[in-house]
């Protein structure tokens, strides 16, 4: 079986990844950025001579995540980067390849499940579940204004973080109704870590393990992420959970004021195929509270940093730049 996770940044998908992969029957390396790759999908003899390129000639994102080309050199991969090149020329399509990549991992784990989580991912996740007939998907969800308030202490600014929350969540959630889609909320695996991850290892037809929440050492590639109040290569936590109230008022108001202004256009529903405009819809879907405003004095500062984005897409040479998926609603 092929899985891939993804979901907004921020949502513990990388802590939710580590418990998974104490399971035996499944291998989860690091985050390889190649499945949120949209032509990898669409045309597969043009996408992997550019697989292992950067930069201005490295595969771009389909999502809202800025990032050109692909991890897949990592240790655990155990891949030497002149035999992939090999091997992706020799492949005759993408479940070829994938196939092929994956045997050695797989081989030395003695898993027979692998798993990759990235948060693009789930901008094409429809495109993976069309690609792989045997292929399941994870979507990670956490509640948006803590989420937010977590991108922005990573560094993000505030447009960009809920864009990032918007469209991640909205593509993943355009194929919650396929039975091959497992919709995973972090306060859940917070609050009640067992019977979450029993739910998810059924989905996944592998016996639940009760090692699985228990941390073992691991070494992994990700390291803790900064803004995050824990490790998660460590004991579950709940530290994370209210983030947002525990944020200055001036902030909480600027958050609210962007998540209730901020909305996928036309030309972004046509784009990721998605019929979700806002953020107040997902927190609909979700179950998620969701707090209108009426005051909007930050309209101005969305703005600008929307144009800075838009001009970063541009030389970056994203269609996304071309075909901006966002609006402000003042």
């Amino acid at each position: 079986m092929q899985v891939i996770m993804g979901g907004s940044g921020s949502t513990g998908s990388s802590l939710l990844k580590n418990i998974l992969n104490r399971n035996d029957d499944i291998f989860a390396g690091g985050e390889t950025a190649f499945f949120a790759k949209k032509m990898i999908y669409e045309n597969w003899d043009k996408a992997k001579s550019r697989v292992l390129k950067r930069k201005l000639f490295g595969l771009r994102n389909h999502g809202w995540h800025i990032y050109n080309g692909t991890d897949l050199l990592q240790k655990e991969y155990l891949w030497q980067q002149n035999d992939l090149q090999v091997a992706l020329f020799r492949s005759r399509d993408l479940l070829d390849f994938t196939n092929t990549f994956y045997a050695k991992s797989l081989n030395l784990s003695g898993a027979h499940i692998w798993l990759e989580k990235t948060p693009a991912n789930s901008a094409c996740f429809a495109s993976f579940l069309r690609s792989f007939e045997n292929g399941k998907v994870i979507h990670m969800v956490r509640n948006p204004f803590d989420t937010i308030a977590s991108l922005q202490k990573r560094g993000y600014d505030l447009y960009y973080a809920v864009g990032i929350y918007l469209l991640n969540s909205v593509c993943g959630a355009s194929v919650m109704t396929s039975s091959r889609c497992l919709t995973v909320k972090y306060e859940d695996l917070i609050s009640d870590p067992e019977i979450t991850v029993r739910s998810i290892c059924s989905f996944l037809d592998v016996p639940y393990q009760s090692r699985m929440l228990i941390p073992q050492g691991e070494k992994v590639s990700e390291p803790k992420l900064y803004g995050w109040k824990y490790d998660e290569t460590k004991a579950i936590g709940k530290g994370s959970v209210g983030r947002f109230n525990t944020l200055s008022d001036e902030m909480q108001h600027e958050i609210l004021e962007a998540v209730n202004m901020v909305q996928v256009n036309e030309v972004g529903k046509s784009y990721y195929d998605v019929s979700i405009q806002n953020i107040q819809e997902l927190c609909g879907i979700l179950n998620y509270d969701f707090y209108s405003i009426g005051k909007r004095t930050t309209y101005k500062k969305l703005k600008k940093q929307e144009l800075k984005d838009r001009i970063q897409r541009v030389r970056r040479g994203y269609p996304t730049g071309f075909y901006y998926p966002l609006r402000i609603q003042k």
